[in-house]
């Protein structure tokens, strides 16, 4: 079997794919159409054929993607479209209106790795920049770690690496609860004028 083998980077963007000739067209094909609905971004170049053939005659099984982006239902899409955006000026999620209660800054953090997730296909956060929004929110001088213990406990969440190099991201469970937490908080924003 031929396999073929190729990688382009479009800005944020990036695509690999391995397998059949055809299929890899097919899948540059379906990156230049999904780039091309991107605001802001330029669509990917037409290519000087940029598939490269693998010497190796292995059977190709067909790759997964490494993350996956998960849109909101459409029941939630207005309630999070009203609570999260992604900023271009700092290239960051913002939360129009934060959780009030004991567990506010730990419901914070579960509505940024929403934020992430949903608006950027990005699974995992950095403890550095989870710590940055949420100094930019008003939360000064808190220990993430402490915070999140009782949601890494509920298995909301989950905690990789140490220190400052450690990185969030939410389970199934946590995914379901922050968006229960959309929900609740999106009503708390008014409907846009006509």
């Amino acid at each position: 079997m031929d396999n073929s083998r190729l990688r382009v980077k479009a800005s944020d963007y990036e695509l690999e794919a391995e397998g059949s000739r055809d299929f890899v067209r097919e899948q540059y094909e379906a990156f230049k159409r999904l780039l091309g609905g991107v605001p802001g971004k330029s669509a990917v170049p037409e290519s000087r054929d940029p598939i490269e053939r693998s010497p190796s005659p292995q059977a190709a099984a067909s790759p997964l993607p490494r993350e996956k982006t998960v849109a909101p239902a459409k029941s939630e899409t207005k309630s999070f479209q009203k609570l999260l955006v992604w900023d271009d000026r700092t290239q960051q999620v913002k939360i129009m209106v934060l959780p009030e209660g004991p567990t506010k800054v730990a419901d914070t953090v579960l509505l940024l790795l929403l934020g992430y997730r949903e608006l950027r296909g990005a699974s995992q956060v950095s403890a550095l920049d989870l710590n940055q929004r949420l100094r930019s929110a008003g939360f000064d001088d808190l220990r993430l770690d402490r915070e999140m213990a009782p949601y890494l406990k509920a298995r909301l969440l989950l905690r990789s690496g140490v220190g400052k190099g450690s990185r969030y991201r939410l389970t199934t469970r946590g995914v379901k609860q922050a968006n229960e937490l959309v929900q609740t908080l999106a009503r708390l924003i008014p409907d846009p004028l006509p």
